[in-house]
Formats: C-alpha cells, sequence, structure tokens
C-alpha cells in the first residue's frame, strides 16, 4: 500500500508534470538546436556515438573509427540500450537527433518526479521542484555536454524512485534492473537499489507476477543481480571486446584522459575530500536532496558514482558545475527528499499534515529551490540570454564549403572542429588515434586538438604522418579550414 495520500484531486498532480515536462523539453531542445548551428563543440562525445549510432542503423557491430581502428564501442563501456538509436539515425541521419533524443529523455524523466512531488507537498510546491529537477545542475551539465548513454539511465532511475517512495517494490525492481544495459558501472548501482528494497519492505510481501516473495528477498534477488551483473561486464565482457583485453577504466578509471590532476596525500578520506571542488559537489548534491533526502535509504544509490567519480585523478569527474556525470544523481536525490517527506506525513494530505512537519518540509523543498536559483547563471540554459546565442558562427558558410568537399562514403580524418558534422557523410577518423590512410584529411587551425600549433599545411602534414606513403594535395584552404585528398598510395 501507497503511504502517499490519495486526496489529492485525480489531475492535480498531472498539470505540474506537464509543465515540467513541456518547458524542461522546450529549453534543452533549443539550447541544443543553438548549441548544434552555433557550431559548439565541447568534446568528442557527440561524434563518437553518432558513429554508433550509424553502424546500429546499418545493423553492423558499433565500430567507431574515431576511437581507433576497428575500435568496438561496447568494449570502452557497456552499453547495448544505444541500439536504440539504430532507428533514430534511420529517420534522422544527424547528430542533432541524438541531441534531441537525449532532451527528450530528460524531460520525460520529470513526470514520475513531479507527479509524485505534487502529491506529496501539493500542486505549486511540487510543480516547482519539477521544474527544478527538470533545469537541475545535474541535467543542464548533460544536455550542454551533448549526448552521453546515461540518458537512458535518468528516466529508469526516475520511475524507480518514485516506485520505491510509493512502496512498489516489484515495479522498483523492475525499472532498476536494465541500468545494467546502460553502462558497467550502474550495476553496482542496482547493487544499491536492491538493499534499499531489501530493508525498507523487510517483513512485507510482494507478488511478482504469479509468485510471492518476500521484500527482503525481493531486494536481496535484485542486488546479487546488480552486483554479478557488474561483475560478469567488468571482467568479461569488456575485456573480451576491449582491444586492450582489458577493462581500460576501473574505479574512477581515467583511460585515455591525459590527466595529470594528483591524488591527494593520505587515506581513502582524503582522497574523496581533497580538494575542495568535491566538498562542493557532495554539498550541492545535499542541497538537491533537501538535506532531508540524507536520512533515506534510496541515497546509498549515489554511493558508486560518487566512489569512482571522487577517487578518480581526472579532475573532470569531481565537478557539480559541467559534463554529464552528475545527471543519474538527480532522480536519486529528488526521490530521496520525497521519500522523507512522504515518510514524515504518515499518508495524511499535505494540508492536514504536523505543523512541525509542514515546517520541516517547507524548508526542505525550499533548500533545493534556492539552490536552483543561485545557480542558475552559471549553468548552461544561462547562456542563452547572451547576445548572439545559437546564431551561425563566422565561419559557418566556410564549414559547409569543407563537408561539400568531403566525397560521401569516403573516409576523413580530422580535428575535433567538425568531427561530428561530417560523420553523417563519411567514415571518421580523429587525429589523436587515427593509423590509417583516409581518402581526405581535414584541419581546422582554431580546434583545441592541435593545442595552439595547427598544421600549416595539411597535405603536408598528412604525408608526414603516413604509414604507407600516401601521397596528398592541398584541395580546399578557407578561413582556417584545410582540406587535403590522397591521390596516391
Amino acid at each position: 500500500m501507497s503511504l502517499l495520500s490519495r486526496a489529492c484531486r485525480p489531475a492535480a498532480d498531472v498539470l505540474p508534470a506537464v509543465v515540467a515536462v513541456a518547458v524542461g523539453a522546450l529549453l534543452m531542445c533549443t539550447y541544443s538546436v543553438g548549441q548544434w548551428v552555433s557550431m559548439q563543440v565541447p568534446s568528442w562525445d557527440l561524434a563518437i556515438f553518432s558513429e554508433l549510432a550509424k553502424a546500429y542503423a546499418h545493423l553492423e557491430a558499433p565500430v567507431v573509427p574515431i576511437k581507433g581502428e576497428g575500435y568496438n564501442l561496447l568494449g570502452d563501456h557497456f552499453h547495448p540500450v544505444l541500439v536504440l538509436l539504430g532507428p533514430v539515425w534511420a529517420l534522422w541521419p544527424s547528430p542533432l537527433a541524438l541531441l534531441i533524443v537525449q532532451d527528450l529523455l530528460l524531460a520525460v524523466s520529470a513526470w514520475p518526479v513531479t507527479r509524485l512531488a505534487a502529491r506529496t507537498v501539493g500542486p505549486w510546491a511540487g510543480g516547482a521542484l519539477g521544474l527544478f529537477y527538470v533545469l537541475s545542475w545535474g541535467v543542464q551539465g548533460a544536455v550542454a555536454a551533448q549526448f552521453h548513454e546515461i540518458a537512458f539511465a535518468v528516466p529508469m532511475l526516475a520511475w524507480a524512485s518514485v516506485a520505491f517512495v510509493e512502496g512498489r517494490w516489484a515495479a522498483c525492481a523492475l525499472w532498476a534492473a536494465p541500468l545494467v544495459l546502460v553502462k558497467e558501472d550502474l550495476g553496482l548501482t542496482v547493487l544499491m537499489a536492491g538493499l534499499a528494497i531489501a530493508w525498507r519492505a523487510r517483513g512485507e510481501q510482494v507478488r511478482v507476477g504469479r509468485r510471492r516473495l518476500t521484500g527482503t528477498g525481493l531486494g536481496l534477488g535484485l542486488a546479487l543481480f546488480g552486483l554479478l551483473s557488474f561483475l560478469l561486464t567488468v571482467a568479461v565482457v569488456l575485456p573480451a571486446l576491449s582491444p586492450t583485453g582489458t577493462w581500460e577504466y576501473g574505479l574512477g578509471g581515467n583511460a585515455g584522459d591525459g590527466s595529470t590532476a594528483a591524488t591527494a596525500p593520505g587515506g581513502l578520506l582524503a582522497r574523496l575530500l581533497s580538494p575542495s571542488v568535491k566538498i562542493a559537489t557532495l554539498g550541492v548534491l545535499a542541497m538537491t536532496a533537501g538535506l532531508v533526502g540524507l536520512a533515506s535509504p534510496w541515497m546509498t544509490l549515489v554511493l558508486p558514482t560518487l566512489a569512482w567519480r571522487l577517487l578518480s585523478t581526472k579532475e573532470a569527474y569531481w565537478q557539480w558545475e559541467h559534463w554529464h556525470y552528475n545527471a543519474v544523481l538527480m532522480p536519486i536525490a529528488l526521490g530521496a527528499l520525497l521519500d522523507v517527506l512522504v515518510r514524515l506525513k504518515g499518508g495524511r494530505p499535505w494540508t492536514r499534515a504536523a505543523v512541525p512537519v509542514r515546517w520541516l518540509s517547507v524548508v526542505a523543498v525550499g533548500l533545493p529551490l534556492v539552490l536552483g536559483v543561485v545557480t542558475a547563471p552559471r549553468l548552461a540554459l544561462a547562456g542563452m540570454l547572451e547576445e548572439g546565442w545559437g546564431q551561425e558562427p563566422p565561419r559557418a558558410a566556410a564549414a559547409r564549403q569543407v563537408l561539400g568537399t568531403v566525397a560521401p562514403g569516403s573516409t576523413v580524418e580530422t580535428d575535433l572542429g567538425l568531427l561530428a558534422y561530417l560523420v553523417e557523410r563519411a567514415e571518421v577518423y580523429w587525429v589523436g588515434t587515427s593509423s590509417v590512410d583516409t581518402d581526405y584529411v581535414v584541419v581546422d587551425s582554431l580546434s583545441s586538438a592541435w593545442g595552439g600549433n595547427p598544421p600549416t599545411d595539411a597535405a603536408e602534414w598528412a604525408m608526414s604522418t603516413s604509414s604507407s606513403g600516401a601521397v596528398y594535395e592541398l584541395v580546399l584552404d578557407v578561413e582556417g579550414y584545410q582540406v587535403a585528398r590522397r591521390v596516391e598510395g
């Protein structure tokens, strides 16, 4: 039986959820389109996942030349759920399609969270909490960083969180279990979800299909499934598919990240809390959970993600403002907050809850809302207010000329500048990992890949790095872009 009161009118929780989803989808999609049009390239991830989607669309293994010749991306991270991108690419063969898919997945995750919030603290406060969630620091960071597989995990965690709060243990387990198909480390998140269910549902009977299980048995079974999935993936599947024959990341792994950050001296606690940016991330997360959420067993689901990030030597993993690493924490933190509030109310309607409980609820809900207002100017969507945001850059016409020069179906080696934009028409290699002589070499003199020292002649650079003596000629040189075409070898 759910702890939530059913005193609200049937539609009282629907309108706030519709608003949260619609506002989130509109703003995120607008941001992504503007980012694509203005040719902002935060990393190589979008190009990598676009090549994966293109391979799946052709019913091929997800071999991604950007990572290396013959590189199967399932040996990098385990994300078979991304096979769902194949039909998307078949219908809309553009990296922008992946951005929109991610935006919609993140936006729709606000639906269950907002409805639960509206039933718990009332439509207005619940709606505000839903808007905070869909525009939160973790979600905005993911949108700005462009596509990543975690987009599929966020709605799963959102529905699992709501099911946990409502005491629907079988539904919670069914939403949590597929996380193992999104990324290998999420098997440990499933482990924690199982332990949380085992603790909270102890002494209860749960119907799973035609069978009845104890809540503890269901939770421990889910925990075992998560743990075994994690071990099988990192010990067998990833090494079998990886070109190095190993799991390249490990706990907090940094394969290929080029990190030079020093590990904090001292014991485990010192590594987890130093430097201070780690404390800031933990503090912002605690405020997202309204502080009271820290008392919920559901909050333990953040521990595996925080562990591999904070124990890593890669500085980007520690931050709360940027990248996609925080997105999976958002539904967990909001779920934990609502879990505590629901239990404090004891099934009573919001308007009839005891005065101390109501005041505690006001403070708990107010903390993330204040956090949202204070952090908003520092997050990605605030950039949309800047003059000229989302417009084509001055070199857009030159970029289109470059794309038109590369023959469809050819192979091309390039830097980050046009990496994702070339995927639709060519098989793309990155200058930092390529070991083959491609049909074309495209150089963007402003790309960060060159460290401020780009080649002065793309043809000469291509020939100097060729392993087979291939001959190239410069066929285009316009506004900092150069295109060299292979003519021999």
